[in-house]
């Protein structure tokens, strides 16, 4: 999935359907967009594509990629755009940059991945996102079986 295919996914009925969207504000507080009629949804997703001034968040995108073996998350960040404070997570998460350049900090030390490239972030490691430039990534949650069930629950 490049920046193109992203754009044109988050902007689909699909999306509007099946998938729960976020945006992550500059104050780093994260907001589920809950918008009843799906032309109004399109053209909220479309000012803040084209503003830049947020970072956009969609869950269960295992179902996009077809992965049954945890979760994954995709984050479109805009050059210097928000993002979460440094954090841990309760399973392994493995970062991969779908297009951009996405920096993480992982115990206080940058890497830096490039389109394709990826990083596995154990358990209870300090790690956040640094968005020096625009960035399209998957944050796999390995083996997160959990969040699954309770998704498959819930639909």
């Amino acid at each position: 999935m490049n920046f193109e295919e992203f754009e044109k996914f988050l902007l689909s009925q699909e999306c509007y359907d099946n998938h729960d969207v976020f945006i992550i504000d500059s104050n780093q507080c994260m907001h589920h967009i809950t918008i009843d009629n799906f032309i109004e949804y399109q053209v909220e997703m479309a000012k803040h594509l084209f503003k830049e001034e947020v970072t956009i968040k969609v869950h269960q995108m295992e179902r996009y990629f077809n992965y049954n073996y945890g979760t994954i998350h995709v984050f479109h960040s805009p050059k210097n755009g928000p993002t979460f404070p440094e954090h841990t997570d309760l399973t392994d998460v493995m970062i991969k940059c779908l297009d951009g350049v996405k920096t993480m900090e992982i115990e206080g030390k940058p890497l830096t991945l490039k389109p394709g490239e990826d990083v596995t972030i154990k358990t209870r490691t300090f790690h956040r996102a640094l968005n020096y430039e625009k960035a399209l990534m998957a944050s796999h949650g390995i083996g997160d079986t959990e969040t699954l069930k309770r998704l498959h629950q819930n639909n």
